[in-house]
This record gives C-alpha cells, structure tokens and sequence, in this order.
C-alpha cells in the first residue's frame, strides 16, 4: 500500500508541476495613464470638513445633503459631521 501511494503522490506532483509550467502570456502593460478630467464647477472649489460635538443634543442617525453645496452632513447622537465643497 506504501508503493501505491507514493505512486499516487508523485502523480499528482506531476500533474502541478505540468500546470504550473505552461506557457507564460504576457500582457502588454496598458499605454499611461491619462488623468481623470475634473469636472469644470469643481476645479475652483475648496473642500470644507466642520465637526460639530453638543453633549445636551442627542439626535438619530441620519445623513443629509449640505445646504448651498454639494456635499453630506452625518448626524449620530451628539455628533455632526459636514464634508462639504464650497467655492
């Protein structure tokens, strides 16, 4: 029985080694790069974070939009977050 399976084992390892040793196609590399182009409103606009912590104020969690802006205000508890993009 010790016969067979070493004869199973080195079936086995043969079969490996065979797949592992194909053919390597290599992709070419992709040509550079470009840059994503930034849409024109936001090419002036400064990126504004506001945390804002009242201990006496409990509210639900929520998300909203900010307003005058694009960007998001979170709520959870005392705490308000506001990433907002302003010109």
């Amino acid at each position: 029985m010790t016969a067979a399976k070493k004869d199973l084992r080195a079936d086995l390892q043969a079969d490996l080694l065979s797949d592992l040793a194909g053919p390597v196609d290599e992709t070419p590399a992709p040509p550079s790069a470009q840059p994503v182009a930034v849409p024109p409103e936001l090419n002036d606009a400064t990126p504004a974070l506001s945390v804002q912590w009242t201990p006496l104020r409990w509210s639900r969690p929520k998300v909203t939009t900010v307003r005058g802006g694009l960007g998001k205000t979170v709520t959870l508890g005392p705490l308000k977050v506001e990433l907002s993009v302003k010109e």
